[in-house]
């Protein structure tokens, strides 16, 4: 069976330079139908503007039986906050299709897609944030990122995104398909577009700007981070992988310029947040420290994403890869608390450093956590 590879949008679609933007603004602007023509759209990648069952339409993506090959469509001039967002989508077979919102031109955006070739699984529709160019959809899953829904498929299909300061409503077909109670991105306003990976058809695209468009079921505020787990990490900018592992060997932090990055509430850390990867550095070191008042050995909980080396000390004492297929042809490299270590800690001061390595863009990750002891400091 073919493994179903998920999409590393930020490296198979061209970035399109986001143009001077015009404000939609006003407290309720009307809705505006936008021609599905090269004078309103930036396209990257294939695409082509074709009518399609009667429907001028814009194709993105590969042609039937070609090879996957991403495509972007960007409205000109036009940014947007708030309001409601509609659409048609033909996708059939394997794709990711969606829509991007709040694009920035550092990188950072929201992400909505549909994955056909997963009709009615759990995770059928999915919702990730962009952060300085990377996707994070191996980081944020689950209730409020992923949801299962039953598309028409090989039909058209009518999307409405309802875009709050803070959360969205995906509806498709006129039934609720995703509740994103917390947009992860920290993007605010920016500009809209339309991706696919292989070959879906968009039509009777709209854009309604709502100023100040408030969520009628606004979710609760999240949860403190549970006790044990390492609430912030210091990150260092991406680097070599051998240069960060060289580094963690020595307990070299000469010129870093290191990040205090807070977890999300489930206890992962987003290394993306200390800035973008490429060009051969797509490693981070994320390190903290444990204060003990005995020397012993304590087992931590962890989690990363893709690949991993963890120094108790400057001393190697793990190296693994959870990467999207390592366990088995399912797996996505979803991070979790997966893996257990032991470290045999000195009294006094301990630091741990994690040098992790993401060169698929699904979201660079790093999580621990231990059971709470009174006698045990986190730093």
């Amino acid at each position: 069976m073919t493994p179903d590879r998920q999409p590393e949008f930020a490296r198979l679609i061209p970035r399109i330079a986001i143009a001077a933007v015009l404000g939609l603004g006003a407290a309720a602007a009307a809705a505006e139908t936008v021609p599905m023509t090269a004078e309103r759209w930036e396209v990257a990648g294939e695409a082509s503007f074709v009518e399609v069952d009667g429907r001028q339409a814009i194709r993105l993506g590969s042609a039937p039986g070609q090879p996957p090959r991403g495509a972007q469509a960007n409205l000109r001039d036009v940014t947007f906050t708030t309001g409601t967002i509609e659409y048609d989508v033909l996708a059939q077979g394997y794709d990711f299709a969606g829509l991007a919102f709040r694009q920035q031109e550092d990188g950072n955006s929201e992400l909505f897609y549909i994955r056909p070739h997963q009709n009615g699984n759990p995770d059928s529709t999915q919702y990730t944030p962009v952060v300085n160019g990377s996707l994070a959809w191996q980081i944020f899953t689950g209730e409020g990122f992923t949801s299962q829904h039953h598309f028409n498929y090989g039909h058209w299909m009518h999307v409405r995104a309802d875009i709050y300061a803070d959360s969205a409503l995906i509806t498709i077909d006129g039934t609720p398909a995703l509740a994103i109670p917390h947009l992860k991105s920290r993007s605010r306003a920016g500009a809209l577009g339309l991706t696919s990976v292989s070959g879906a058809a968009f039509a009777n695209f709209s854009v309604t700007p709502i100023e100040n468009y408030r969520d009628p079921n606004p979710a609760p505020p999240l949860p403190p981070v549970a006790p044990g787990i390492v609430a912030a990490w210091q990150v260092s900018p991406a680097m070599a992988e051998a240069d960060a592992a060289a580094r963690a060997a020595r307990g070299d932090w000469a010129g870093i310029a290191w990040q205090r990055i807070p977890v999300e509430s489930h206890g992962i850390d987003n290394l993306s947040l200390a800035g973008a990867d490429g060009d051969g550095r797509h490693s981070y070191i994320a390190r903290f420290s444990l204060r003990t008042r005995a020397a012993r050995t304590l087992a931590m909980d962890f989690g990363f994403s893709d690949r991993v080396q963890v120094y108790l000390n400057g001393r190697l004492l793990y190296a693994g890869h959870d990467e999207q297929g390592s366990r088995d042809y399912r797996f996505l490299g979803i991070v979790g608390f997966w893996d257990s270590l032991y470290l045999p800690l000195r009294a006094g001061a301990n630091e741990v450093a994690f040098v992790v390595t993401d060169e698929t863009n699904g979201g660079t990750a790093a999580a621990a956590r231990f059971t709470p002891d009174p006698g045990l400091t986190i730093e």
